[in-house]
């Protein structure tokens, strides 16, 4: 059996499709998985360190604002997708898995043309474009969150599932966490992040906070994004403070074993993985995001009594060492809010997906071997040549 899982472009779009992939091979241990995405993307360095196959397909996303490059999306679009069904005409995967961002777009539109069947997994309140636009065509839905259903009112089915969270994550050691890293047994860790792609505001709140935070002994470890990790080492430095710093870490679980504390950004995988590891956090939400859903993933977090939320206008380094300091000095405070994190976690949502990716393959593979055949798709006519998709496997 085969299956590919299209999706990326942000750490949020990607580690739902592993977690997914993971479940999958564990169910079904026959199942060759491939992925889909952009040549030189995080997609492909995070895929290619698993082993499994990864085609690189030409994509792009529409900017937000008024941008020329916007008048080349068409063209680079159309591209991927006839790349995409050269692939997929030869490689006849069984089921094809959308797991969001613009790079899932082509792929899928590809296997619907040669009507294989089709799943998306959204992981925010408000779907991206390339859901909104597939979700009318795909066979099935699956979404975190209940009022999902209300953007997408063409969609055939809608599961709430969840959000699939790498297996990996939960079974990393703390002890064997802190000294991979290099960070002291007993002292007080705080994990800060952005997102895959970093946050300069976190970035920047963080320096400032570090001179005081040393009164509490604290540790760190600073995911910073491509550009600050020279002047986080500095500033920590500075600060006498010890810190792992680094521009991205493709293997989160060490991080989150070591941490004491988490603060970062509030994207839904961010948050299904705070909650599945009973993390407690300091959440700032990045204003920017499609319907302002980061701050609702806050606030819902928030109410459980799992996080305290910082609004981005309100970060400031004096404002998150003084909520910093308030939790690591009460224990009491900091075990209930991870207790609280975990009442949140759906930690079936990967076998969920999986099982419903596998419901599909039998179904086609029922239809293949002369039973009932499933409604038709489409978008476009099945053809259409077109260069090899590149591919690229990790040694």
């Amino acid at each position: 059996m085969r299956i590919m899982i299209a999706g990326g472009g942000t750490g949020g779009h990607i580690f739902p499709g592993l977690a997914i992939a993971e479940a999958v091979e564990r169910l079904r241990p026959d199942t060759q998985v491939f992925f889909a995405g952009r040549r030189g993307s995080i997609e492909e360095r995070v895929v290619s360190r698993t082993g499994r196959p990864f085609l690189a397909v030409p994509s792009m996303g529409l900017r937000r604002k008024a941008d020329v490059r916007n008048l080349a999306m068409p063209f680079v679009v159309a591209g991927g997708y006839a790349k995409a069904l050269a692939v997929l005409s030869g490689r006849k995967p069984d089921v094809a898995v959308g797991t969001g961002g613009f790079i899932s777009l082509p792929p899928i539109a590809a296997a619907l043309t040669l009507r294989v069947p089709t799943l998306l997994q959204e992981q925010n309140s408000h779907p991206g474009l390339a859901t909104r636009v597939l979700s009318r065509w795909v066979d099935a839905v699956h979404v975190t969150f209940e009022d999902t259903k209300d953007h997408l009112p063409h969609a055939r089915a809608i599961e709430v599932s969840g959000n699939p969270v790498r297996s990996g994550l939960a079974l990393t050691d703390r002890a064997e966490a802190r000294e991979s890293l290099g960070l002291s047994p007993e002292a007080p860790v705080i994990l800060a992040f952005g997102g895959s792609r970093g946050a300069v505001r976190i970035n920047e709140a963080i320096k400032a906070a570090l001179p005081r935070l040393r009164e509490l002994g604290a540790e760190f470890i600073l995911q910073t994004g491509s550009g600050g990790v020279a002047d986080m080492q500095d500033a920590a430095e500075a600060a006498g403070s010890r810190a792992v710093v680094r521009p991205f870490f493709d293997d989160m679980g060490p991080a989150y074993a070591a941490s004491d504390l988490v603060v970062s950004r509030a994207g839904a995988t961010t948050i299904a993985e705070l909650a599945l590891l009973g993390k407690p956090s300091i959440l700032v939400p990045y204003p920017y995001a499609t319907e302002d859903h980061q701050t609702k993933n806050a606030r819902e977090m928030e109410r459980a009594g799992a996080a305290v939320v910082i609004p981005d206008g309100e970060l400031t380094g004096e404002t998150l060492a003084g909520l910093i300091v308030e939790l690591l000095s009460n224990r009491h405070q900091l075990a209930a809010a991870a207790e609280a994190a975990g009442t949140l976690a759906r930690p079936d949502a990967a076998d969920r997906v999986a099982q419903a990716v596998l419901v599909l393959a039998g179904a086609a593979e029922h239809a293949a071997n002369g039973g009932a055949s499933g409604g038709s798709h489409g978008i476009g006519a099945a053809g259409g040549a077109g260069n090899s998709i590149e591919e690229g496997r990790s040694s």
